[in-house]
């Protein structure tokens, strides 16, 4: 059974995420050079993050091997225990002092712990155990209402810290595993196209288009009703589209002028940094520019003047990704994002192969934390997402993240070697 179990070692998903964190590594140590010439006049207190993130790796590495040999079925009998473990620590860490103004890690010696980081693994876990039972109907309201109750709890704790990007994840893990396991996409739309309508209202209400005429939104309208045409046999699901597209399109409106200014500013600064660019949008010019002066090639590795004069903020963290477009160019770029979609390519091809429900289930939520981190975050480097503090795996510096993303990755490996176990 032993060599049965290692023959299907799946260097497909290794090999990426070495090179991923190499690739981070790297950067991370660029992020804290400074060149001979300038040691005198610039000073970089940053080169002590490579040499943490190093640690971090290699404890990340141990973590992922861990989470390789451990048989999946202890995940899964052990789901509600690590759900349970996880809300406990959400809970404890608002009870911390808080840091720059926000309350997220739990102190342990000398080291962070960053509580909705695990609780990540522990949803994911919780998710696939739940909807693997064979009771559990996705199209159900019972199974509905209670998936997303167990993400609305840990998404509430987080917000409350406050960590709005970290909050987000826990809801984009829930769409992918309920379709996966067979939600109706009309379910689906009920879910996305009010948010959609919202977003679109807002910006048609504050003239943030390149004409004051709400032009997209009306379109928007016209798919929707297309969309409930085109199912009007379900004519409860098609009726319930029309209308709360509709009450979101006719109440934003409303609701928007009852807010106060500052909180219609941090809206409109959430979802258009670059509105106020010595302001909110000051982070996203500056990462768009040390993309943009990269150019194909790069400026040559340790070259990069973006990070050197710190005009890039967070560039050990959330703008990593700038760093290395800056120096190692559109190639350097491109085979970061190319690597992190064979690992989200393998991710979801491994749940079409495993026999294990829950397994199945777990793969395509571990692809959908990956791919919304990477989305996310490589989106607000380029201004097409807002700033939200998420890391990028593997790169961002930070030992929670790559703990968390390597065990995940340990994950899927112990899925691929078992593939064949019901």
């Amino acid at each position: 059974m032993g060599e049965r179990i290692f023959r299907n070692f799946d260097w497909m998903l290794l090999i990426p995420v070495l090179m991923l964190i190499g690739f981070g590594l790297l950067t991370l140590y660029s992020v804290g050079h400074v060149p001979e010439e300038l040691k005198e006049s610039v000073h970089s207190a940053e080169s002590r993050f490579f040499y943490r993130q190093l640690i971090w790796a290699a404890v990340g590495i141990a973590a992922l091997f861990g989470a390789m040999l451990i048989p999946f079925r202890y995940y899964e009998s052990a789901a509600v225990l690590f759900y349970a473990v996880g809300i406990i620590l959400l809970l404890v860490v608002l009870f911390q002092s808080p840091a720059k103004g926000t309350a997220r890690w739990i102190v342990l010696g000398g080291f962070n712990l960053q509580p909705s980081e695990f609780m990540k693994v522990a949803l994911i876990c919780m998710l696939a155990r739940f909807l693997a039972e064979k009771k559990s109907n996705p199209n159900s309201i019972r199974v509905i209402l209670l998936s997303l109750a167990i993400v609305a709890l840990p998404t509430l704790l987080v917000m409350k810290q406050p960590d709005l990007g970290t909050a987000l994840v826990f809801p984009a893990l829930l769409l992918p595993v309920l379709y996966w396991r067979g939600l109706d996409e009309g379910i689906i739309m009920l879910f996305l196209t009010p948010v959609v309508s919202a977003f679109l209202t807002i910006l048609s209400e504050r003239g943030l288009w390149q004409n004051r005429y709400p032009f997209p939104l009306l379109v928007f309208f016209m798919l929707v009703l297309v969309i409930a045409y085109r199912r009007r046999r379900y004519i409860f699901q098609s009726t319930l589209l029309v209308v709360l597209n509709l009450g979101v399109m006719l109440s934003v409106p409303t609701v928007w002028n009852k807010l106060q200014i500052y909180q219609q500013k941090r809206i409109l600064d959430f979802m258009r940094p670059e509105s106020d660019i010595l302001g909110s949008g000051w982070q996203v010019y500056q990462s768009k520019v040390a993309i943009g002066s990269g150019g194909f090639f790069g400026k040559q590795y340790l070259q990069g003047t973006q990070k050197l004069l710190a005009f890039l903020p967070e560039r050990h963290s959330d703008f990593i990704y700038s760093v290395l477009a800056e120096e190692l160019g559109f190639i350097g770029a491109f085979s970061v994002l190319l690597l992190f979609v064979v690992l989200i390519l393998k991710g979801l091809y491994l749940a079409t192969q495993v026999k294990n429900r829950f397994a199945s289930i777990a793969a395509v939520g571990i692809s959908s934390y990956f791919a919304f981190h990477v989305i996310v975050n490589i989106g607000m480097t380029i201004g097409l997402a807002p700033v939200t503090g998420l890391p990028l795996p593997f790169m961002s510096y930070g030992g929670s993240s790559m703990l968390v993303s390597c065990f995940l990755v340990g994950m899927l490996m112990n899925f691929s070697m078992r593939f064949y176990e019901y």
